[in-house]
């Protein structure tokens, strides 16, 4: 399995609680973050969403309280912390559609 190709795609449906202001990183980069509460049975949770750059515009218009459906990739990078290796994930959005 671990030289097949992987689709790296997904969706998932939730309600917005959480949509930051656009945020300037550098000439390059701007990003937004989501944050969608999923239900999972009787319980909720937040999971946060990244859209970088012209992926930001498929958010124009939702608000907090919006129920959505994201379409994601699931990104991650390796950084050091005291010496150690580190690894992050990052829920990286592709497309919000309001519905």
């Amino acid at each position: 399995m671990a030289h097949n190709v992987q689709k790296n795609e997904h969706n998932l449906d939730g309600k917005i609680i959480y949509l930051s202001p656009p945020k300037y990183i550098s000439e390059k980069l701007t990003l937004m973050t989501v944050v969608l509460e999923i239900f999972e049975g009787n319980y909720s949770r937040p999971a946060p969403f990244i859209f970088k750059n012209g992926r930001m515009d498929s958010l124009k218009g939702l608000k907090e309280g919006d129920w959505v459906n994201i379409q994601f990739k699931v990104s991650g990078f390796r950084g050091k912390q005291e010496g150690e290796p580190r690894y992050y994930a990052e829920n990286e959005g592709i497309v919000c559609i309001k519905g």
